[in-house]
């Protein structure tokens, strides 16, 4: 009996919340079915979001005011670190995740993986389309950043193994933290796998802007690739360039040696975008051998 108690792993789990009276109580109080502890950290909530966790039994950590996201799951993760689980269960507080799905969701845990993604892609059904189209673009930009091609890296219903929450340090405060997560465990070489998991919305589900978020958190790993593979990232955007002025100066000579003069301005744009597009190109090389040799 004392055997098979100590065989059982420590499982935690992590509730980001901001403003999120209304369902966070009935998140809490589902997940503690599965779960050691439930730590919720409320992210300067104007309602009784702490409170609320509180009373379902959530061990709390609140933020004196509005951090972001991002800046809650690195509260959530420095706990986790604190408290050394085998399984750290991630999760949002707004009821669009499921607590349900978590034994299916650690199950890869025991396989040897260490980030375990809830894939939504089997519920598509369910979501708007404007979304699943913002889901798709932000997938291959995290793709690119990571290395990792999964079908729906923003989801924010994931399973750290013990190795993974002691090793995974971020940096991102806002939404672009769920694409820095899988590209930090990448590096660090971490198996990263994908589970199916149920998903649903709610009207007042969500305190963001799908639309706002989604351009904000492109431009972030948007950003990130250019800081982490910048030959890759101004290599393709010189390479661009180049085409199109060296195709502006083909435009150029046929007009020439077809005697109708020197069509001056589109000359000047072939070479505006030739010098450019080189330019980007060397910055590349040499940003790149700058972060081999920091790295």
């Amino acid at each position: 009996m004392d055997k098979a108690k100590s065989a059982k792993p420590k499982i935690i789990a992590g509730i980001p919340a901001f403003n999120e009276e209304t369902y966070i109580g009935t998140v809490v109080l589902k997940t503690k079915q599965y779960v050691d502890e439930v730590i919720v950290v409320d992210d300067g909530s104007s309602d009784q979001t702490a409170t609320v966790a509180w009373l379902a039994g959530a061990t709390v950590v609140q933020h004196p005011q509005n951090a972001g996201y991002g800046a809650s799951i690195k509260t959530l993760l420095a706990e986790a670190k604190k408290r050394a689980p085998d399984i750290f269960v991630l999760l949002d507080g707004d009821s669009q995740h499921n607590p349900d799905d978590i034994p299916h969701l650690i199950e890869p845990i025991a396989e040897g993986y260490d980030l375990v993604i809830g894939s939504r892609q089997a519920q598509k059904a369910n979501i708007p389309r404007y979304r699943r189209l913002g889901q798709g673009v932000i997938s291959q930009f995290s793709h690119v950043l990571s290395g990792k091609k999964l079908a729906d890296s923003e989801s924010g219903f994931r399973v750290f193994s013990g190795k993974a929450v002691s090793v995974l340090e971020l940096r991102e405060d806002g939404m672009a933290i769920s694409a820095e997560t899988i590209a930090r465990a990448a590096e660090k070489g971490l198996k990263i796998t994908e589970r199916p998991i149920s998903i649903r919305y709610t009207a007042d589900g969500s305190t963001l802007n799908p639309v706002v978020h989604g351009f904000g958190v492109l431009g972030r790993i948007i950003a990130m690739i250019s800081e982490r593979k910048p030959l890759f990232f101004f290599g393709v955007s010189g390479a661009f360039l180049i085409a199109f002025g060296f195709y502006a100066g083909v435009q150029v000579l046929q007009i020439a040696f077809g005697g109708r003069g020197v069509a001056i301005g589109t000359a000047l744009v072939s070479t505006l975008f030739l010098i450019i597009g080189v330019f980007s190109v060397f910055t590349g090389i040499i940003l790149n051998v700058l972060t081999r040799r920091k790295s």
